[in-house]
């Protein structure tokens, strides 16, 4: 009886001892929790001041982005020669590109083809074969009719009669081939004419002086400046 007392009170003392020590790290029972890692409270601050950075901008009204010109544009911007011109003869045009190139100016001679109002073309539609277009031909010179074979272009193997400036003159024409008794037709096509200009680089004709634009100038009496797109404009819209 006694042995089983001394077992009871040692196994009750062991008890209160494990309990004791397992709450020791503890406040009223509770146990405490570990704090939030530093770097969340960081981030946490960190998109909460960004919010009211957005928010600041609003009210204050953000200043918007200056939009970036591309390339291209910066270049149709700056590229822009100017050309003296039309020459009448190439060779004047020469003596006045070597008087710009011995004061360092840049400079080149170009032909341009512009559109001049409009011919009318007075023919007969395309044979089957060039033997057709041949034989065609020879009876119409046997009759004392001026013609000839058309050689390349959607018209190939046609025959001629001729271009005219004037309307009129051209269906007078073609009323003289039909009264043959040839269905002749009347095709429009644009005139164009070749001019020759002197272009001068982007930049360089700062460097011309005001004496030196007025003996290019005076050389010829038709001359005259401008300025134009140097690349990517069409020579027949930029004269017409």
């Amino acid at each position: 009886m006694r042995a089983i007392f001394i077992f009871l009170l040692a196994a009750n003392f062991i008890f209160w001892g494990y309990h004791y020590w397992d709450l020791g790290g503890t406040e009223g029972g509770i146990k405490k929790v570990s704090e939030p890692k530093q770097s969340t409270s960081i981030g946490a601050e960190k998109l909460l001041l960004l919010a009211e950075r957005v928010n600041e901008e609003k009210s204050h009204g953000a200043r918007p982005l200056k939009k970036q010109t591309t390339g291209a544009e910066e270049k149709a911007d700056a590229d822009l020669c100017t050309m003296i011109g039309p020459y009448n003869q190439l060779l004047q045009a020469e003596y006045a590109l070597e008087h710009l190139v011995s004061l360092g100016i840049a400079a080149h001679i170009t032909p341009v083809e512009i559109k001049e109002g409009e011919l009318y073309w007075v023919y007969l539609p395309p044979e089957m074969s060039e033997r057709e277009a041949l034989r065609r031909l020879y009876e119409l010179q046997s009759k004392g009719i001026e013609s000839h074979i058309i050689a390349k272009g959607e018209l190939t193997n046609g025959i001629s009669f001729g271009r005219f400036a004037d309307y009129v003159q051209a269906e007078a024409r073609a009323a003289e081939i039909k009264n043959l008794g040839y269905g002749v037709d009347i095709k429009m096509l644009p005139k164009m004419i070749q001019e020759i200009w002197l272009v001068i680089e982007p930049g360089f004709d700062e460097k011309v002086g005001e004496s030196v634009w007025a003996t290019l100038l005076s050389k010829e009496y038709s001359l005259e400046k401008r300025q134009n797109f140097c690349l990517g404009v069409d020579s027949g819209q930029m004269f017409h």
